[in-house]
């Protein structure tokens, strides 16, 4: 399977010209309107999921947890505008952890625990696979009122998710979805084995 990096742009400009419909050749017209924040809403809008998620996901080395609010260190988001005022536990949804970022008032990154990696894709059919560090993450990028939010579901274990999450103020989808491989790749390297 080609790396993240390798299939991101091919697949970010597709999400693109498709106007964040399914990818064409890809999977099934599925009804509804998809949710923003993968993973960060209590029940999923569609049952119907497509065919890149029918096989298990990858999970090289299954991983604990830690503190939510160690997966992500101030060095780590010095790229994304670096890290202002404390932690917030919690947020988005219990199990993560937000920081607010600079530039924007409201750029924000976060990362935490949530539902199994199934589960979350299943709640945005629009997503893409994509791999990083050699495990499934489900990725899936929304502009929700001029910021460009992306998320990503890492399967660390068939029962759990890593989730990560970046909000950018005026960014490009492409641009918001680099900045997040790197966001996590940094917390998936902080977890221990299970």
């Amino acid at each position: 399977m080609p790396k993240f990096r390798d299939r991101l742009p091919r697949l970010l400009v597709l999400c693109v010209l498709a106007g964040g419909s399914a990818l064409a050749g890809c999977a099934a017209d599925v009804s509804g309107t998809p949710i923003p924040a993968a993973g960060f809403q209590d029940q999923p809008e569609a049952t119907e999921t497509r065919s890149a998620i029918a096989t298990p996901p990858n999970i090289p080395a299954p991983r604990g947890e830690v503190d939510p609010c160690t997966l992500l260190a101030p060095a780590d988001l010095v790229p994304v505008g670096g890290v202002v005022g404390p932690p917030h536990p919690g947020n988005p949804v219990p199990g993560a952890c937000a920081h607010l970022l600079g530039g924007q008032p409201d750029n924000t990154a976060a990362a935490g625990f949530h539902e199994p990696y199934r589960v979350l894709a299943q709640r945005q059919p629009r997503g893409v696979e994509v791999d990083v560090l050699g495990y499934s993450s489900w990725l899936y990028c929304e502009p929700v009122t001029g910021y460009q939010t992306c998320t990503a579901a890492t399967a660390i274990r068939p029962d759990r998710s890593l989730l990560t999450m970046l909000s950018l103020k005026d960014a490009s989808a492409a641009d918001t979805a680099d900045r997040l491989f790197g966001l996590t790749s940094a917390a998936l390297r902080k977890l221990p084995p299970a």
